[in-house]
């Protein structure tokens, strides 16, 4: 009885004349309306304000911003002046708002919003049916009150036919911008896939994230889900979606961080990189708040984007100083990216409004503009990609057919000189000429190993070894010496080849002088310590002074090939028990 006679009493206290709709299919409502700002508003469904509390309206768009408990209500009359009865629908244009609450004369109450999850219908924003009898007149109070967005729409008494073409019209552009988005986030996932660079993930992760917000945002994401899942599972992911949906707007400029690191290689300025890296502390503290505590954090997060994406166009433009490549590209992307972001932002604050306050794709268009640069881009850098590896695949053969001559050559000029000299000289240049031999063959066999190995800047010093000591012992085919090889670093070309003059010279003497005919054991071994190679070279044989042989050629050899060629040092060890020789660089 109380609500009824508080309703007579809003129903004949009307200051605001009717809106007369029956003639027209589309009718603005929020004009003609009056209004009320309450404060410290609760969710629930309670009793509508005193009719004194309102004051005209006089523009077509609502915009509050980011507000918390804050409810706009609104009083408006409607009339049908035709003489047939009349359906309308009142359309609120703002799919994230979370409650909306129509009041009507009659005392009924509807409920709408992202809060209230009702059946998950075929249009994108919400509405209210209304019937009008002929020449009927009623009065409507609406209630909207959004915490976890920002609160604007527009109000509309529209036909069926027309809430049905606008919403149409939405979704065919919002079906094309996203198709665009979805296509290029298709095609990086296949580039990625076939390449395995960081960079396309991360630029998959950017595209995914930003996707899956706008279709949340927009309410295209259960017209999308609407054919694969029941109206039961898609309340329930509403639910979740609703919750978690700071997160996911959190979630953009994030992914943006670390497709920025590897696309224009931040790690190069220490600075920039380490301001990244608080960035992101920044956004997992944001993350802890939002996770475990009831604060509502949605209006920081949306400046923490904006500190963002301004941060990065700042950067841009740093780079394009630097004349980092594809930089201007970059700048003019992400300086779109930036202007469709904060005009969306303006909008939802009130700052800006468009003509008629239609919402205008600021920013979905720009995200497409943006994503459409980058993806050139990428694909620029992967035909760059594939001309780098032919032109290095060129050079590999030509470097590997450089070695094979280079072994020839040596083989060449060892084969010239045997022939010239062998028989002028005596038993001991004989086989001074035979070390000499080998000397230079072991640098044939580093050209050998060289154009059979897929590598052309490095040896695995295991295999190398191997392969130099076999030859090596084919000049001693009757000892009883195990030579046993423990090296599983790899070598770089220069290293390789004194490696190899310094094994060749030691071995060589260790298998000459170091044992009797019961023979021994040879334990070649290379191992890294931090940035120290170790090689070391020892027997068990019967040792030799080393005061005594310290001008002899071998260890003079050694100890030039290792103080001039490798910088660095060599120490020599013998006793009766065998020879070890330690060599160090870096």
């Amino acid at each position: 009885m109380q609500q009824f006679l508080l309703w007579c009493l809003c129903i004949f206290s009307l200051s605001a004349a009717p809106i007369e709709i029956g003639q027209r299919s589309d009718v603005s409502i929020l004009e003609h309306a009056e209004i009320y700002i309450e404060q410290d508003a609760k969710f629930k469904v309670g009793d509508v304000p005193s009719q004194d509390f309102f004051r005209p309206y006089d523009s077509n768009f609502i915009t509050r911003g980011y507000t918390d408990d804050e409810a706009v209500w609104l009083h408006f009359s409607l009339k049908n002046d035709s003489h047939e009865v009349i359906k309308r629908f009142l359309h609120v244009n703002n799919s994230m708002l979370d409650s909306i609450v129509l009041y009507t004369s009659s005392g009924d109450v509807y409920t709408r919003g992202v809060m209230y999850l009702p059946p998950i219908g075929d249009t994108l924003d919400y509405s209210f049916l209304i019937q009008l009898n002929p020449l009927e007149e009623q009065s409507f109070y609406l209630k909207v009150l959004s915490n976890s967005c920002a609160t604007y729409f527009n109000l509309y008494a529209e036909s069926e036919d027309v809430l049905w073409k606008k919403n149409l019209n939405k979704q065919l552009i919002l079906t094309f911008l996203f198709s665009i988005m979805g296509t290029l986030l298709v095609y990086n996932m296949f580039i990625n896939f076939f390449t395995k660079e960081r960079v396309y993930f991360m630029y998959i992760l950017y595209i995914g994230v930003t996707l899956y917000n706008a279709l949340s945002y927009t309410g295209m994401l259960f017209v999308v889900m609407k054919p694969f899942f029941s109206n039961k599972n898609m309340v329930a992911w509403s639910a979740i979606d609703t919750y978690l949906g700071p997160l996911y707007t959190l979630a953009i400029p994030i992914s943006v961080l670390f497709f920025i690191l590897d696309f224009m290689h931040i790690e190069r300025y220490t600075k920039i990189y380490l301001s990244f890296k608080y960035l992101i502390l920044v956004f997992v503290g944001f993350a802890f708040i939002f996770l475990f505590s009831s604060y509502d954090l949605y209006e920081w997060i949306m400046y923490y984007m904006c500190l963002i994406s301004l941060y990065i166009l700042a950067i841009a433009v740093y780079l394009v100083y630097k004349k980092e490549e594809n930089s201007i590209y970059f700048l003019v992307s992400w300086g779109v990216n930036t202007t469709g972001t904060f005009l969306f932002l303006l909008y939802n604050m009130g700052i800006y409004i468009p003509l008629n306050g239609e919402y205008w794709y600021f920013y979905e268009l720009s995200v497409v503009f943006e994503g459409l640069v980058f993806s050139i881009i990428l694909s620029k850098r992967l035909n760059h990609t594939k001309t780098l590896a032919s032109s290095l695949s060129t050079y590999q053969v030509l470097v590997r057919e450089l070695h094979h001559r280079v072994k020839n050559n040596l083989q060449f000029i060892v084969s010239l000189y045997r022939l010239k000299l062998r028989k002028y000289l005596d038993a001991d240049g004989k086989i001074m000429l035979a070390e000499a031999e080998q000397n230079v063959r072991s640098i044939g066999k580093i050209h050998e190993i060289l154009y059979a190995h897929q590598d052309i800047t490095a040896l695995d010093a295991n295999d190398y070894f191997e392969e130099l000591i076999a030859e090596i012992k084919r000049g001693y085919p009757h000892t009883h010496i195990e030579i046993e090889i423990n090296a599983k670093e790899s070598l770089l070309l220069d290293q390789a080849i004194y490696c190899g003059l310094v094994v060749n010279e030691l071995v060589t003497n260790a298998l000459k002088y170091a044992f009797d005919e019961q023979g021994g054991t040879i334990i070649v071994s290379l191992e890294k310590e931090q940035a120290t190679f170790i090689l070391k070279i020892e027997d068990n044989g019967r040792g030799f002074d080393v005061n005594a042989q310290q001008s002899s050629f071998g260890i003079s050899l050694v100890e030039r090939l290792v103080q001039d060629e490798l910088n660095g040092k060599v120490n020599f060890k013998s006793s009766e028990k065998g020879t070890q020789c330690l060599i160090s660089w870096r």
